[in-house]
């Protein structure tokens, strides 16, 4: 349990560092898989980290269950942006962000 939600923090985190990249650069739509592949791989190599050990299940090499683990991080980082988009469109319907900008800069409806 402890390594998944491990898995599912680096995830976290590595969403959180490609919001950050995406602040100075602006990245296409289509690359971000990449970034999060990158990021996530990156990630697990970094803190050498392999959830197939940890669960006790074999891999042909050690470095295959680390790139894996990688990928499953960057799967979950790809989730965190779903996930938080969709709360964030939640949270703009319910507060009506359109009829604040309107008061806020003296808009008026036209249609």
């Amino acid at each position: 349990m402890y390594v998944f939600a491990t898995v599912l923090l680096l995830g976290l985190a590595v969403w959180a560092v490609a919001m950050i990249v995406e602040r100075w650069l602006s990245i296409a739509p289509e690359i971000w898989a990449i970034v999060f592949v990158g990021l996530g791989v990156g990630a697990a190599w970094l803190a050498d980290f392999d959830v197939f050990t940890l669960w006790g299940i074999g891999v042909r090499s050690a470095w295959i269950g680390t790139t894996l683990t990688g990928l499953a991080i960057a799967g979950t980082a790809y989730f965190w942006r779903e996930a938080i988009g969709v709360l964030a469109g939640l949270f703009r319907k319910y507060s009506d962000e359109a009829a604040e900008m309107e008061s806020k800069h003296g808009l008026r409806r036209v249609a």
